[in-house]
């Protein structure tokens, strides 16, 4: 469960040398609909957002209106090619606001800012092993200020900080998050409620394979896959479950906790496990960079440990494949594209040739667009996501479907 930390109803908008505060944006679930809807579109005439939300046409247009009013939505060029009047579509008004997303990959600290379409407006990759989580806050303090005082970034309402973390919350609806021992230095709600009284702003944390699947929904030129599985490989290995449009968090938030699944004490696919072995043969890998480098064919080391992970999650990516049945399988998380892509390609020649003997529809599994700023994007998506909602409007939003 994505939770907000001592939440600001007062959203904040960065003035070159001063941060002032706007009013206050409160939106309704039907409004957060049509934002939806939208999104999920790219592009779309009102007259097909009234069918795809259960609102009326007037209402449609009355949504529309207050919506453009506060400058979320924007009307794009007319869509030629149709008979009769063309068609004006809608779409997100980039402008409407910014929000900040930041994960800890392996040896890194990730930041980068998203405008309110999702566009990326700037990334920074840190070297960063750890250490305490007051050095973290200083560190994160200072690219923040340096962010938000941004060109592109200054005059845009800052609509929150979103934060991916490895791990879970051991009680829902806490601020007790569980990290992984590669992570025990640091302290969530410590680092949570740094981040809210700097910025007077919502700070979402979320586990960062359910932030990457978040990312990967939206990830593409073509409308949000509404049902996808994100395998996340990281500091441990998880998974993020997309369904009907939103994350699945399960009883007590644990959905996708597939790590318990592997024997304890024995190796399992994760970056961890790969820096380890390669460490283990005298390769110089200190962090997540180092791994882009080296290529798979060719390399005896790498192509067995590619191997072996696939033949480790062959049967996780199987059950979860016939459970859930998704548009989309996507192996993120921490792994660089030139070890994602062959892994990627080897679980999906041993799935649909097992599909194809079975009769059943071949599944799509790809590596990451984002390659491994996926957790990074999806803690960006959070205060989007939850945008104007308090109390039980924001719990509800996010996780139920829209209509």
């Amino acid at each position: 469960m994505a939770i907000a930390i001592n939440c600001c109803k007062v959203c904040t908008v960065i003035k070159s040398d001063d941060m002032s505060q706007a009013p206050p944006l409160k939106l309704n679930i039907s409004q957060r609909r049509v934002l939806d809807v939208v999104r999920r579109h790219s592009r779309i005439p009102r007259a097909d957002i009234a069918p795809l939300t259960g609102q009326t046409p007037g209402a449609i247009s009355r949504l529309v209106r207050e919506l453009i009013g506060n400058e979320l939505l924007c009307e794009l060029d007319r869509i030629s090619g149709m008979r009769g009047q063309p068609a004006l579509p809608l779409g997100i008004n980039g402008k409407g606001g910014v929000s900040i997303g930041i994960a800890l990959p392996y040896g890194r600290l990730d930041v980068v800012a998203l405008d309110y379409a999702g566009g990326l407006l700037t990334t920074r990759k840190i070297p960063f092993d750890g250490g305490s989580t007051e050095e973290l806050s200083e560190l994160l303090v200072q690219q923040l200020d340096g962010i938000l005082k941004e060109k592109n970034v200054r005059d845009l309402r800052f609509t929150g900080i979103g934060l991916a973390i490895p791990g879970h919350l051991r009680v829902e609806q806490t601020n007790d998050f569980i990290v992984p021992a590669t992570l025990s230095w640091l302290d969530v709600n410590v680092l949570a409620t740094k981040l809210t009284n700097t910025y007077k702003s919502p700070v979402f944390v979320e586990n960062i394979a359910n932030a990457a699947a978040i990312a990967e929904m939206y990830a593409g030129e073509t409308s949000a896959v509404t049902d996808l599985v994100a395998i996340n490989l990281g500091h441990g290995l998880g998974c993020g479950l997309v369904l009907s449009g939103r994350v699945h968090r399960g009883l007590g938030g644990i959905a996708g906790e597939v790590g318990s699944l592997f024997p304890p004490l024995q190796p399992r696919p994760s970056v961890h496990d790969l820096v380890m072995v390669m460490r283990s043969a005298g390769r110089r890998v200190d962090r997540i960079d180092d791994l882009t480098s080296f290529s798979v064919k060719g390399d005896a080391l790498l192509e067995a440990w590619v191997e072996r992970a696939a033949q480790q999650l062959y049967e996780l990516v199987r059950m979860l494949y016939l459970v859930t049945a998704p548009q989309k399988i996507v192996v993120t998380g921490m792994l660089p594209d030139n070890i994602a892509s062959p892994l990627a390609a080897r679980l999906a020649a041993q799935i649909n040739d097992e599909m194809q003997a079975t009769v059943l529809p071949k599944v799509e599994i790809v590596p990451s667009q984002l390659a491994t700023l996926a957790s990074a994007i999806g803690g960006a998506w959070l205060p989007i996501e939850a945008e104007g909602l308090d109390g039980k409007d924001r719990a509800e939003w996010l996780v139920t479907k829209t209509s």
